[in-house]
């Protein structure tokens, strides 16, 4: 299953803030405390084949997103955490309800941030549920399976990802080693989209090299990557058509039955077209899916327009480290990054 994690959910946001200090940042150190090297355990003869399999995949991954993207080289997926279950925080997300003003959080360090993870789902809930009582918000509670702490702590593997296709692996490591590499304070549209960029193509890169063009798995990584182009692009349609609505001059009352209209025939095109939207089975939850401002917004905070970072990258012949060259220059830009990315072009 294709990973959806609110990649950058950061060591600050649980290291300041009150009681959220303390329970947060008790749990983060709790699991720092039980990380194991995964050298060490190498070393051991009690670890399965698999475990072995995916421990050396791991180190192959990040030696590829070091020494062949020339992403940062830390600590880094050098440590294994055993999971209890197959995410890491539950995460809030709201936005207003007629409109994509998305609710925001401000953190020493990382600026405005427009998620919150708490680590306890109890904790989560109350927090939505805080956020509901104000009125006039969509809130949405999401599992996000990876986030980075910006070099804060060195950022483990987890157990359930020894589930996940090399594909979805290698993604995964190359996104959250591009937020370690490059972090623009208080941009998290551009930090999102950035991470994307490097992850999607990283991934592909990497399955291609290790297993060439003509394999299954390479096959299988441009299906899931075509796939999850296809979502979205839909998603990306269903926010312009909400957007339109929401930036008329309707009352609120019509926008919001607008809405519902709008919400509900999309999930129907989803459930009656999948076949022909779709090649493989990864979305067929999208049509009963809960659907809201918060979790649209959410997902366009990733995906919004990537053409700018695929125009520079054509523009570098399709050589990743030569971009990501490119995309580390931004940590000296003070404003306008995308107007510099596109004078590079």
């Amino acid at each position: 299953m294709r990973f959806f994690s609110l990649a950058l959910i950061c060591a600050a946001l649980f290291l300041f803030n009150g009681c959220y200090l303390m329970k947060q940042g008790g749990a983060l150190m709790g699991q720092q405390i039980a990380a194991k090297s995964i050298n060490k355990m190498m070393k051991r003869d009690d670890i399965s084949d698999e475990q072995r399999e995916f421990f050396l995949l791991v180190q192959e991954i990040r030696a590829f997103a070091m020494d062949s993207i020339g992403l940062k080289n830390n600590k880094n997926y050098t440590k294994y955490v055993k999971a209890e279950r197959d995410y890491i925080v539950d995460v809030v997300t709201a936005s207003r309800d007629d409109s994509f003003e998305m609710y925001r959080w401000w953190f020493p360090i990382v600026g405005s941030v427009s998620y919150k993870g708490f680590f306890d789902m109890k904790d989560a809930v109350k927090e939505a549920g805080k956020i509901s009582k104000k009125g006039g918000y969509d809130v949405n509670i999401g599992g996000a399976s990876a986030f980075s702490t910006l070099g804060f702590f060195s950022d483990p593997v987890y157990s359930f990802m020894a589930n996940y296709s090399v594909y979805d692996l290698a993604s995964l490591i190359i996104h959250e080693q591009m937020h370690a590499t490059v972090y623009i304070k208080g941009q998290t549209q551009l930090n999102e989209e950035m991470a994307t960029f490097a992850g999607d193509e990283g991934g592909l890169t990497f399955v291609k090299m290790k297993f060439g063009e003509d394999s299954e798995q390479y096959k299988n990584a441009v299906l899931s990557k075509e796939d999850y182009s296809a979502y979205i692009s839909l998603m990306r349609s269903l926010y312009n058509k909400l957007k339109a609505v929401y930036e008329s001059d309707i009352a609120r009352e019509q926008k919001l039955a607008e809405k519902e209209r709008i919400i509900t025939g999309f999930k129907n095109d989803i459930a009656h077209s999948y076949d022909s939207l779709f090649r493989t089975p990864r979305y067929k939850g999208l049509g009963s899916a809960n659907i809201n401002n918060a979790n649209i917004a959410s997902r366009m905070t990733y995906n919004r327009d990537l053409s700018l970072f695929y125009e520079l990258y054509e523009s570098r012949g399709r050589d990743l480290s030569k971009t990501v060259d490119e995309l580390k220059a931004l940590k000296k830009i003070k404003k306008n990054h995308k107007e510099y990315l596109r004078g590079r072009i």
